[in-house]
């Protein structure tokens, strides 16, 4: 199992953490080669946080039509060839690749999900998955060092994508399809608090991430130990998930997440706020998977997955705006802090909801 869980890790690792983080370390360059504006970067990160909401809505639908195995390593490969013609062309042709990697990143994201449930991954495991996103964050600079100009830089995401990707396909024999649904299962009632919290989260998680290097600086020290902690998802939260069960794990992730966000923290040590952040955010997914689990049938997680990756992309679409909209009432980069730890503290209200089938 742990052969498969590193495989398909593989694929959060470039899908996310190359395919739509790195993106934040190109802007500078095409700001800096295209006089690209701050408000065409917010539209150009706006495009790709929409393709991952459609992909999310319609995953469930075209990964059960198309197979979940096939499609997986196909977004996984097409997305890598989408980021190294991103540097070929002008605005609308960039915003439409971002748009486009966006939906193949959902795909990728969701149905290595659900191919490693259908496996029955343990909560360890999972974590191990959803930590492939640090592995992207932590090479995303090195792969970069020397870029002078964007598409280049482009050029050797979708190059290192598409090579880094083709180990997965080792894994291609000892995956197999996720159950379809069956008539009469798999109502989503019991999660519903749960999809809110996530939602919550992803507009919480996304106004740190996005101010929390404007607001104390250091972005590189940051980032490095937002990777590092997130590589670490698996080992710390995955059996503490399994000892105490999926939906108090969430509480308890997000509780910690919730206080690495604060503020005080974040100016005082930032250091160790990024580092209690990078444990915790991907520890999130990793217990709402399997709270997933525990209170749906199997025929009901692949949808469960895909309509709650929406609810994310849902909260991390409206996330930086709310963030800057307080960050320019308080006239500094606290204010967008505040709102993060605010959405986050909101995360925690339906998470501890004690859940009943109806």
């Amino acid at each position: 199992m742990a052969t498969k869980a590193l495989l398909l890790a593989l694929g959060p690792a470039l899908a996310l953490g190359l395919g739509r983080f790195a993106y934040a370390l190109v802007l500078p360059l095409m700001q800096g080669a295209w006089g690209l504006s701050y408000a065409e970067a917010g539209l150009l990160g706006s495009a790709n946080t929409l393709g991952y909401l459609l992909g999310a809505f319609l995953s469930h639908r075209l990964l059960g039509r198309t197979g979940y195995r096939r499609s997986f390593f196909l977004a996984l490969l097409l997305q890598g060839a989408v980021l190294a013609l991103t540097g070929f062309g002008g605005f609308p042709w960039v915003s439409a690749l971002r748009l486009f990697q966006g939906f193949l990143g959902a795909l990728v994201f969701v149905g290595g999900a659900a191919l490693l449930m259908a496996l029955g991954g343990s909560g360890r495991a999972l974590g191990v998955y959803y930590g492939g996103v640090g592995v992207g964050l932590l090479l995303a600079p090195w792969l970069l060092w020397g870029a002078a100009e964007p598409t280049g830089a482009w050029a050797r995401l979708g190059l290192y994508s598409l090579l880094l990707g083709l180990p997965t396909l080792l894994a291609w024999p000892l995956l197999k399809e996720p159950p379809p649904p069956v008539q009469g299962e798999g109502s989503l009632w019991p999660i519903l608090p749960l999809l809110l919290a996530y939602g919550l989260y992803g507009a919480g998680y996304i106004g740190y991430m996005t101010f929390v290097a404007a607001a104390v600086g250091d972005a590189l020290l940051l980032f490095t130990l937002l990777g590092v902690g997130a590589l670490l998802t698996g080992p710390l939260w995955g059996p503490w998930v399994e000892r105490v069960g999926g939906r108090k794990g969430l509480f308890h992730v997000l509780l910690v997440l919730f206080l690495g966000s604060l503020p005080p923290l974040a100016q005082s040590l930032p250091a160790l706020s990024a580092f209690l952040f990078g444990l915790s955010f991907l520890g999130v997914i990793t217990a709402l998977t399997q709270a997933f689990r525990a209170l749906l049938p199997p025929s009901a997680w692949p949808r469960a997955m895909g309509l709650s990756t929406a609810a994310f992309a849902l909260g991390q679409a409206v996330g930086p705006t709310v963030a800057g909209f307080f960050a320019e009432m308080a006239g500094r980069g606290e204010g967008a802090l505040w709102t993060a730890t605010a959405l986050l503290f909101l995360a925690l209200l339906p998470a501890g909801l004690r859940l009943q089938k109806p």
